[in-house]
């Protein structure tokens, strides 16, 4: 079951520490790409092979001669940069317009826009099932909870738009409003919600029955630690004595977050260091000595990447616990930022990184210790039933002495 969150979630960043650049840039990026540019409107030459200086002004020729049609420079200049990066034939790396960069830049500080949902495909009615409901946002101030399903966005029936059209639908400009058509039990309401700007929730915890706390990561922004931090210390302080993280689905973040969330959890050592397109081998985190003195476990599928995994990778190269379910997804390399000077940025790979250890789980996964195979009714209804009830969730309070029935 496709689970599709309300914001968009990303994949591992840095911020620029003094003398060297690393994850985010606000440069120029080389005069190539200025020249790509440049070429768009001026027609002038490129510093790059004269044989692609020549064929792009042949083919500019050909256009203003032949093109039937009114082209429009400024897709044709996006669509120029989009194809340079396309051609690095890196599926991590990716150019972004104005709008684009402004909207990730917020989404990774931990800002966003929308209704504060996270929703999955209801495998029966094909409904958006709501799995999770920001505290701070607008669908909670209207009134959907965890275990709505919402029929119908503006009268619109969500079986018959489909799963994404129908969460892309939701999206409105701030201040708009979108009815739902809300099935709560055997009732049928109608909740209006007003679009708006927010903090993103990415944690969410509980303590369950023996004394388990559960905590959910969804993903990892500038706000993650702190809400990581206030959740194990909150089932802390009501008597937790084993923690169950749960990286299911998550597919990263920044680098700045989670090694932060790292250091709170593990002793002192190498929490991470990256091998540079150059040959240069840098240590990125370390953590000091004080850490959480608990039995911990981590669930993983085959959608945990990234950040994620390297959240992973640390409770078990640092001893503090075993990783649960399937083995994940295998992205263990790094990606900086760098803004153009209209204030329209690439992302590309600059490094591999290894977690404690000198471990890498890049293009390989990581295996879990403690192998969970779910069947095919199992997955699609893993979020619509409790914990208690999930086979991945269960061997892992085993694995830490826990009993569920």
């Amino acid at each position: 079951m496709e689970e599709q969150e309300v914001i968009r979630e990303e994949i591992p960043e840095k911020k620029p520490e003094k003398g060297r650049a690393k994850l985010i840039f606000t440069v120029v990026l080389t005069a190539v790409i200025t020249a790509f540019i440049t070429f768009s409107f001026c027609k002038s030459y490129f510093y790059i092979e004269p044989t692609v200086n020549t064929k792009l002004t042949e083919l500019q020729n050909i256009v203003d001669r032949y093109y039937y049609g009114e082209p429009d420079p400024d897709n044709i200049e996006k669509s120029m940069l989009e194809g340079y990066v396309y051609g690095l034939n890196d599926k991590y790396s990716y150019y972004y317009d104005i709008s684009d960069s402004d909207k990730r830049s917020e989404d990774l500080k931990g800002n966003t826009t929308g209704i504060g949902i996270i929703v999955v495909q209801h495998p029966e009615t094909k409904n958006l099932y709501v799995k999770n409901v920001y505290d701070n946002a607008p669908a909670n101030t209207a009134g959907l909870i965890p275990g709505d399903q919402i029929a119908a966005i503006d009268l619109k029936s969500v079986p018959e738009l489909g799963f994404m059209e129908a969460v892309n639908s939701i999206s409105r400009e701030i201040g708009e409003t979108v009815d739902l058509t809300v099935i709560r039990g055997d009732k049928t309401l109608t909740l209006t919600v007003t679009y708006s700007e927010f903090v993103s929730q990415t944690v969410f915890y509980k303590l369950l029955e023996n004394d388990c706390g559960y905590v959910e990561i969804t993903s990892f922004n500038g706000e993650t630690p702190a809400q990581f931090k206030k959740a194990v210390n909150d089932l802390v302080l009501e008597g937790a004595t084993s923690l169950i993280f749960d990286v299911r689905g998550n597919g990263g973040g920044t680098v700045d977050s989670v090694t932060e969330m790292v250091d709170f959890l593990c002793p002192e050592g190498t929490i991470m260091t990256a091998k540079y397109a150059d040959g240069t081998i840098e240590t990125v985190a370390t953590s000091d000595a004080s850490e959480i003195d608990l039995p911990m476990a981590v669930l993983t599928d085959e959608t945990t990447a990234s950040a994620a995994e390297l959240f992973t990778a640390s409770i078990r190269e640092f001893g503090k616990g075993v990783s649960v379910g399937a083995k994940t997804y295998g992205k263990g390399v790094m990606q900086g930022t760098y803004y153009l000077s209209d204030g329209s940025s690439v992302v590309i790979t600059i490094a591999e990184f290894f977690v404690h250890n000198d471990v890498s789980f890049n293009e390989t996964g990581i295996e879990p210790q403690v192998p969970v195979t779910l069947t095919e009714e199992q997955r699609a209804y893993r979020h619509l039933r409790p914990l208690t009830e999930d086979p991945v969730f269960i061997a892992a309070a085993e694995r830490l002495g826990e009993k569920y029935d």
